[in-house]
């Protein structure tokens, strides 16, 4: 018999009662009844703290100089890895699917959500030299973010003035290829609790109820969902290096220094 599929939710924003808290149930409660088995972690619910450093720890490989790889992987080995970080590894290991809620902040993630990754995606347990892309312990496993922005879609188009969403997302989601999972096209829903709405002059905050509709639809069909294109290992030289003949998929990994 096969086990049920399980579905870890993360909640990366200061308010449950926020357009994303809604996006959040919303995952928890359509993953449910599609069958899985679903736990979720609003980070900001339980306080997690996102400061990696020495008060971390209470076994110390080396006392005088904190070196975040060497004491993770220190505790990871002695079984003394921080509480809070051990269940989110525990939960992170044990889902099939990963589905991670954020509004993008500045460009970027909520402070927060990097310091879940630099907490929780612990050197020599979850990942090292040896076990990272294609050998990565996520291997099999499936992550979706699903993504809100204050400014309309048009400002954050290919040719927008904040620049391509797309493209700022990209280096916030590639830890997840890292890890070695298949990371699915994210979703992103534009101009929702932006400045300018706050102003009043932009209709953001619009249409709430079509984007619920369609982050149901997307979670209903993500058999079908495309995955983010990356290069494999293979597509890469002892150097690190993309091979000449292998595909750019992205800007941040091409053949020219130069963006023609």
């Amino acid at each position: 018999m096969v086990g049920q599929m399980k579905a870890h939710i993360v909640l990366a924003h200061p308010d449950a009662r926020s357009f994303n808290g809604h996006l959040a149930n919303l995952s928890h409660n359509t993953l449910t009844a599609a069958g899985y088995d679903c736990t979720l972690s609003d980070l900001y619910g339980m306080d997690f703290d996102p400061r990696e450093g020495a008060h971390q720890y209470r076994f110390r490989e080396d006392e005088a100089v904190f070196h975040p790889q060497s004491e993770q992987r220190f505790n990871a080995q002695n079984g003394t890895t921080p509480e809070d970080v051990a269940a989110e590894i525990t939960r992170l290991l044990g889902c099939d699917l990963l589905v991670v809620h954020f509004p993008l902040w500045w460009f970027g993630p909520p402070a927060i959500l990097k310091g879940w990754m630099d907490r929780v995606f612990v050197y020599g347990r979850v990942y090292r030299s040896t076990m990272r892309y294609d050998t990565g312990i996520g291997a099999g496993k499936r992550m979706i973010a699903c993504v809100t922005t204050g400014a309309s879609a048009d400002n954050c188009a290919h040719n927008g003035r904040e620049g391509d969403t797309r493209l700022h997302l990209w280096p916030i989601l590639y830890p997840f290829r890292y890890l070695g999972m298949d990371v699915l096209e994210p979703e992103v829903m534009h101009g929702v609790g932006s400045t300018a709405f706050m102003e009043g002059h932009e209709g953001g905050l619009s249409g709430l109820e079509e984007y619920s509709d369609r982050w149901r639809s997307v979670l209903q069909n993500l058999p079908s969902r495309q995955s983010v294109r990356y290069n494999s290992d293979r597509e890469f030289d002892e150097r690190k290096r993309l091979l000449p003949d292998a595909p750019s998929h992205t800007p941040f990994i091409r053949h020219r220094q130069d963006f023609g």
